[in-house]
């Protein structure tokens, strides 16, 4: 591992929340262009703020991104390919850090999961990959105060549920800690990625033991199929391959992340050719380049990014459940699909999709568009006029005319909605903390898994977003379900079904529609990916015809 790379900086959170207000009246004013067959040119929308999202975890899809790009876990969802793009199927692994053809085997009573890893496998910095690696990573989840860490700390009460068997053979034992039916998905995540603990431990210190600091601003600590070459800041960051990348070294060696603001700027340069992906697209843009003999785009049968309305409970006029339902029954789903996402989504049954596996379930919308039953609703709450202000980031266009659209329509029913917009930062911050009345915004469930979903709804989980407290109710049908058996099995699909109509019923945090990717490709790529996090997968792109 050269220095060079060890000392490569990322730009502070700060900076790259003034770069985006900066860029957002300066955008497509870089002109960079890639033309060989193995380096491509990637719009996006804005910097990443942070490489390392167990200790300082920000939504957003660009940091998702370069996560996903420069770490990976012992385990992946299998690609399979459909019509022409690799979709990861939710419910089939195979061994990345962990053996190719023997990953793990799993106990009679479902409690000890043992991983066969690779042997001959060196990290981004050079070292062997043995199991003190995933002690070590499992370890550091445990220890650090990352906003999405609640989910994986719920199968362990203490590290020594893990045992170092030898170099290569590690076992968890799950002491009926947790829930077995999402454990691999968990791992298989964005919170099950693995660190180099050689090159982690260098840069301890007393006061960061687990090298927080360090890996916010630098890469190299990890085993993905790239690493950052370079940060320009306010304008790039420059991935080069790995060329000891564990599934192969990947066919595309350079990946330029070009900031450009604009959505319709990032689709018209694709047009152009001079760039090969665009993302985080807008329906709009999207649609306006679809007929472009250089632009390809990905369409998956069953999308899980989804559209997320939160009504939070703690705050009134959303702690009335007739009030949240009314709203429900407010919103104009099909107009929604038709006018801002271009046909590019479907309606929405609630949490439960159908890549989830679950037998049976049942795909009728959650809630369709009626006002006199929104009326009515309210009518019952006692209210006849209900002042609700809608809050969005200002960084997602869809988003903010979905809001201004919902608002038009459920003026009718009663409701006079004020949409805010804020700076990315400053919705996310105000979501942490559930400080918004109302959110609307875009998400997914990285885990698609029926059991898994009841995240989204335990207390001090920043997913959380419509601050539910659950109840004894919501308690026992979880329960019941989960112990039914695993989530694709006919044995407990029926309770998987009303725990679907509680959480709809309840009412305060539901998707209402399920949306397209949203990127696009030039026709010179093979490879389009669609995975659990909505990012592109760049180690699987290959040179058109090659």
């Amino acid at each position: 591992m050269s220095s060079r790379r060890r000392a490569l900086k990322l730009i502070p959170a700060v900076a790259a929340i003034a770069l985006l207000v900066s860029s957002c009246t300066n955008s497509g004013d870089t002109n960079t262009t890639t033309d060989a067959s193995d380096s491509i040119t990637v719009a996006i929308a804005a910097m990443p703020t942070s490489y390392d999202l167990e200790g300082n975890w920000a939504a957003s899809n660009e940091n998702y991104t370069l996560w996903s790009q420069t770490m990976v876990g012992l385990l992946r969802y299998k690609y399979v390919e459909t019509d022409g793009v690799l979709v990861q199927d939710f419910n089939q692994y195979e061994g990345v850090l962990a053996d190719e053809d023997e990953p793990y085997t799993v106990s009679d009573d479902g409690q000890d999961y043992t991983f066969h890893l690779r042997e001959g496998v060196v990290s981004q910095a050079g070292n062997p990959f043995t199991a003190q690696d995933v002690y070590y990573s499992i370890d550091r989840k445990l220890s650090v105060d990352g906003g999405r860490l609640n989910q994986i700390k719920d199968y362990f009460y203490s590290i020594d549920q893990l045992e170092i068997v030898d170099d290569y053979t590690i076992t968890f034992h799950l002491d009926d800690v947790g829930n077995d039916n999402v454990f691999l998905q968990m791992l298989t995540g964005q919170m099950g990625r693995i660190w180099d603990s050689t090159e982690m431990k260098a840069h301890a210190t007393t006061d960061d033991p687990w090298s927080e600091d360090w890996a916010a601003q630098n890469t190299g600590a990890g085993y993905g199929p790239y690493d950052v070459d370079s940060v320009t800041a306010d304008q790039q960051v420059v991935l080069t391959a790995n060329e000891d990348y564990v599934l192969g070294a990947p066919a595309i060696k350079t990946v330029t992340l070009q900031v450009v603001s604009d959505s319709g700027t990032r689709a018209q340069m694709l047009a152009s050719s001079d760039v090969q992906i665009a993302e985080a697209l807008t329906p709009t843009d999207q649609e306006s380049i679809q007929d472009d003999e250089n632009v390809q785009m990905a369409e998956v049968d069953n999308p899980i990014e989804f559209v997320d309305l939160a009504l939070v409970q703690n705050k009134a006029p959303f702690d009335d459940k007739l009030v949240r339902q009314a709203f429900m029954y407010a919103v104009p789903y099909d107009e929604l699909i038709e006018q801002i996402y271009r046909g590019r989504a479907t309606t929405s049954p609630g949490w439960f999709t159908p890549t989830m596996g679950v037998p049976g379930l049942s795909t009728d919308p959650a809630y369709t568009y009626d006002i006199d039953k929104a009326k009515e609703l309210l009518a019952e709450a006692g209210k006849s006029s209900v002042d609700v202000t809608l809050t969005v980031s200002n960084a997602i266009p869809d988003i903010v005319d979905a809001a201004i659209m919902i608002a038009s329509y459920a003026k009718d029913a009663g409701f006079n909605v004020t949409v805010e917009q804020l700076a990315p930062a400053e919705f996310a911050t105000g979501r942490l903390e559930t400080t918004f009345e109302s959110m609307l915004m875009s998400n997914r469930s990285q885990q698609q898994a029926p059991s898994y979903v009841r995240n989204f709804f335990l207390p001090g989980d920043v997913s959380n977003s419509g601050a539910y407290v659950p109840t004894d109710e919501w308690l026992a049908l979880n329960q019941v379900a989960i112990d039914a058996g695993t989530g694709t099995s006919e044995e407990a699909a029926p309770y998987w079904e009303k725990v679907n109509e509680f959480i709809n019923d309840d009412a305060s945090q539901l998707p209402i529609l399920y949306r397209q990717p949203n990127q696009a490709y030039a026709t010179t790529l093979e490879g389009m990916s669609y995975r659990y996090d909505n990012t592109v997968d760049y180690s699987v792109l290959t040179p058109a015809g090659s």
